[in-house]
């Protein structure tokens, strides 16, 4: 009772505090799963990883074949690079608090790390092409499927 009367109410008021933060976490993390539960963007991150693994292997077996691009065929490279760009890699790299939420920060940042390398790489691939630099683009698609390579590999991980 004594330590009680000089302590308990400052140790009551932690208790009450931490248990307001363990209720807020809950809520926070199950508001975070129920988002978008059930459209598009909600799909399995491994899913959306594949997927832009195939379209990427996809881009990078039709650049092997193209030795000496014309215009038009850089074009086309481009414009499909773009698809990848904006569709699928778009939503897998958005898709970074769901990953924290169910992997954790450091296995988010496992993945990530790789990943935002790949885009990194995608990036400097579509400029090579605008610039009309051949061998720096088809070095920048391989670097990024490398990159993905090991996103796949940390994901298996986890």
């Amino acid at each position: 009772s004594g330590w009680f009367s000089a302590a308990g109410v400052g140790f009551m008021g932690g208790l009450v505090l931490l248990v307001a933060g363990a209720w807020i976490s809950r809520r926070s993390v199950a508001a975070l799963s129920a988002t978008h539960s059930d459209g598009p963007e909600a799909e399995d991150f491994g899913v959306l990883l594949g997927r832009v693994r195939e379209a990427l292997a996809q881009l990078q077996e039709t650049m092997s074949a193209c030795s000496t691009p014309t215009l038009a065929d850089l074009e086309r490279l481009k414009a499909d690079l773009e698809d990848i760009q904006k569709g699928d890699l778009a939503r897998l790299c958005a898709s970074g608090p769901r990953a924290t939420a169910r992997h954790g920060v450091e296995g988010m940042a496992r993945l990530f790390s790789p990943l935002s390398g790949a885009e990194r790489k995608l990036n400097r691939a579509w400029a090579a092409m605008v610039d009309k630099h051949w061998p720096e683009a088809t070095l920048s698609v391989a670097g990024a499927m490398a990159e993905l390579e090991a996103t796949a590999e940390a994901l298996d991980a986890l």
